[in-house]
């Protein structure tokens, strides 16, 4: 395989990138100057330097040296008691930036498919967790996507905290109304997302 064939292939492993649009990005860069090329190749780099898996909620952030935890983690003023069950790092964005949310994170990593394929969630890392601060929750809101796959897993989940008997004491519940169906929780601007939040059941 040529270098151009490597690259193409590189980007085609993106989400939602084809062929075609793999090459296009190809081309782009060959398009531009050696220092734009040199930029994007540190930026990548410096990226995997620096930016980390949070120990806590998993997700991927520049951390606290001594704590290995984001800054949403270690930040003391959040109400420990509601944990948020999200699919993606950008959910997690999302919701901050609608500023309806000051409770504890989890990011799932993905979701169960309702096809039955692979499923890439964390669900052992989240049973860790669960075993670990789960007592002291009041509240697991299961925010995930309106899509097939997304209900499917909401509902594998609350059935799951169901025959956990050390999450009795915490109520589940999901978005409301607000969120359309087939939307991604990462697309959803930010007063959908306080009403979906403040409509929870």
């Amino acid at each position: 395989m040529n270098d151009l064939n490597t690259l193409t292939e590189l980007f085609t492993q993106f989400p939602g990138i084809g062929p075609r649009q793999a090459r296009r990005f190809v081309f782009f860069l060959l398009r531009q100057n050696e220092g734009y090329r040199t930029t994007f190749i540190r930026a990548i780099q410096n990226t995997a330097a620096h930016v980390k898996q949070c120990s806590h909620c998993l997700r991927y952030a520049q951390l606290h040296i001594k704590t290995s935890l984001c800054d949403l983690c270690a930040d003391s003023s959040r109400v420990d008691e509601v944990l948020m069950l999200v699919e993606k790092d950008t959910d997690v964005e999302q919701m901050e930036k609608s500023g309806a949310y000051t409770g504890r994170y989890f990011v799932l990593g993905g979701t169960v498919s309702v096809t039955g394929k692979k499923s890439y969630m964390r669900e052992k890392e989240l049973a860790v967790f669960l075993k670990k601060y789960g007592f002291g929750l009041t509240e697991i809101i299961l925010a995930l996507s309106a899509t097939p796959d997304g209900e499917y897993t909401t509902d594998y989940l609350s059935a799951k905290f169901k025959e956990d008997s050390e999450l009795t004491g915490a109520t589940v519940t999901v978005l409301g109304r607000g969120l359309s169906t087939g939307s991604e929780l990462e697309y959803a601007d930010a007063a959908t997302l306080k009403q979906a939040l403040k409509n929870r059941v």
